[in-house]
């Protein structure tokens, strides 16, 4: 291994040599610049680069300069630069978490948190605290509640109204496609048993025609609506807590996808100000018009590039084509859901777009070099995303955005090798499992075990040589962690091993989970040539674990800590001396 390493560093040091000689014989190529001095080297290390296990690494101006054995880069020190010994530490290159919400998973934080799948009795205790802790008219918000914890005909508005009759009360649900509000709520939104359906959206009644107080997709819009926004100074904090808990867990990339007005301008400064450090790309949430009448996020998107700050990059629409296979119904399907107590619910789903309307939209983003981000859950709109992408890439040509079909749950055979033939990338969430049980129970009553056996197919897709990665969709998850996602896209088990397993048949090997979020996740931003590896010349964005993910039990994974985290060549996370990391 040393012997690799002072092969690297000969490299550098004949190419030098060889531009020089060519520069004295008279050859018009100008010799290529020395290599500036490191200012922070790292040694006593177990570093993985791109071509091997190597002891040490040089960095420069941000920028990986010399790897190598220790003796070979402690040479390369100059007055002035820092040495870090890593004392056995693995280095790796730092993950990029491809799909999460930010200024929602902060936020939540400091709302009423209900425990991982709890049931009526610990949400009614967990509900009066927060009770307490408001004044009378209020508003209480909070999540996330777990369908599968209530017996049916529990999840009532009366429910809620024993516990807070004075406070309105908002409660999104694990997938966050769903609400639970009580009776002052839906005074204050001024819905009633009149209240027609809103298109896209769900209001379910009780057999005397009255809401119950469940509201499904943009139903649920007609209450948060009304809800009091957060303050500037709010969303600063729960934008930049969101941000260090990302260091925390060595995530020094991410993709924002779904940012809207009300706070694209507030991460855009923060990202200019240094708080938030990520190479960060959002996704503008592009709601698809329901009538003649324009998408109300024309304006935020014809305004994109004021938001490009830092190391912000806004490129991206993200369009929602459906809801979640859940006990809703609101998923999109191709076949009916299999249970039988959706009483009131679409049998087949809700697809929230005309075929016209999305093909139209998706040209037009393709044809501006925007791409577009579907969430698209059930099969049915996996496929209509693949539509709209082949209306594009006909009108324009295959040369447009990596278009990405983020979710994909459940995707008919027929259309795996679709993504691939059209130039997308497919993006999958495997955190949804853990730790409540939204897939082993809620989706597979609503699906079927069929279906399941196929639940999100990563191999598939890999399979077909389509671009995959991945996303946590933080906050509908508890945590942002990715190591667990590594771990379980493997075992296709619990975090930390179970009898139960969800699509074994699409588990992956370790190597190509990490691949899924380093290289991959790169290539599908654009910047596969500066981070995702480890190499002489790329980027610096790198973190130092305490143990080598590949040489430990993978059911252990999910407990990896990262003591340190780089990007540019900054340290930006210590373990040992950490930022701010809780709401408290």
């Amino acid at each position: 291994m040393a012997r690799f390493s002072r092969i690297v560093i000969g490299v550098i040091a004949a190419s030098a040599i060889a531009s020089a000689a060519h520069a004295q014989s008279g050859n018009a190529a100008a010799p290529a610049p020395p290599a500036p001095p490191p200012d922070l080297i790292f040694v006593n290390g177990h570093i993985r680069t791109a071509a091997g296990v190597v002891d040490a690494l040089a960095i420069s101006k941000g920028v990986i300069v010399a790897l190598g054995d220790n003796g070979a880069i402690e040479r390369l020190r100059q007055p002035g630069t820092r040495r870090i010994d890593l004392e056995g530490a693995t280095m790796l290159p730092g993950l990029q978490d491809s799909h999460l919400h930010p200024l929602t998973g902060g936020l939540a934080q400091f709302a009423c948190v209900l425990e991982p799948g709890a049931g009526a009795e610990a949400i009614a205790q967990t509900l009066r605290a927060c009770v307490a802790k408001r004044k009378p008219g209020e508003w209480i918000q909070g999540g996330d509640w777990v369908a599968a914890a209530f017996v049916p005909g529990q999840q009532t508005r009366a429910f809620l109204d024993a516990i807070a009759p004075d406070n309105p009360v908002f409660l999104r649900d694990e997938s966050h496609h769903s609400a639970w509000v009580n009776s002052r709520a839906l005074t204050l939104a001024g819905l009633t048993r009149d209240t027609p359906d809103p298109a896209g959206g769900l209001i379910e009644r009780d057999q005397a025609g009255e809401p119950t107080g469940l509201l499904r997709e943009r139903a649920a819009g007609l209450v948060s609506s009304k809800i009091p926004p957060p303050s500037e100074q709010q969303k600063r904090e729960a934008l930049v807590l969101a941000a260090n808990q990302m260091l925390s867990f060595g995530i020094t990339g991410f993709t924002d996808a779904g940012a809207t007005a009300e706070y694209i301008g507030t991460l855009a400064a923060l990202s200019e100000e240094g708080a938030i450090k990520q190479h960060a790309r959002a996704c503008l949430r592009w709601a698809i018009p329901q009538g003649e009448e324009p998408s109300p996020s024309e304006a935020m998107i014809d305004t994109r590039a004021f938001y490009t700050r830092g190391r912000l990059t806004v490129d991206c629409v993200k369009m929602t084509l459906d809801g979640v296979p859940t006990e809703s119904h609101t998923a999109a399907m191709l076949d009916p859901y299999v249970d039988s107590h959706g009483h009131g619910k679409p049998s087949k789903g809700m697809l929230m777009g005309r075929p016209d309307v999305l093909a139209a939209a998706v040209t037009r983003f393709d044809r501006e070099g925007l791409t577009v981000k579907f969430h698209a859950a059930g099969d049915a709109a996996v496929r209509a995303a693949l539509d709209a992408v082949a209306a594009a890439r006909k009108a324009n040509g295959l040369g447009g955005p990596l278009h990405t079909l983020a979710h994909a749950t459940l995707v008919d055979p027929a259309d795996v090798p679709r993504v691939a033939a059209l130039h997308m990338a497919w993006e999958f969430s495997p955190y949804i499992w853990y730790p409540t049980p939204m897939a082993a129970t809620d989706i597979r009553a609503a699906v079927g075990d069929r279906r399941m056996q196929r639940w999100m197919p990563v191999r598939e897709a890999l399979a077909t040589g389509a671009l995959v990665i991945a996303g946590s969709d933080w906050s509908v998850v508890p945590s942002l962690n990715p190591w667990l996602a590594i771990e379980t896209m493997v075992t296709r088990q619990m975090p930390g091993g179970s009898a139960e397993m969800l699509g074994e048949a699409e588990a992956v090997d370790l190597a190509t989970a990490f691949r899924i979020f380093t290289e991959n996740a790169a290539a599908a931003v654009g910047r596969r040539d500066r981070v995702g590896a480890i190499a002489v010349g790329m980027g610096a964005d790198l973190i130092a674990v305490e143990r080598d993910p590949f040489t430990i039990p993978v059911t252990e994974l999910h407990a990896t800590k990262v003591i340190l985290t780089l990007i540019d060549g900054e340290i930006v996370y210590e373990a040992a001396s950490p930022p701010r990391l809780s709401a408290q």
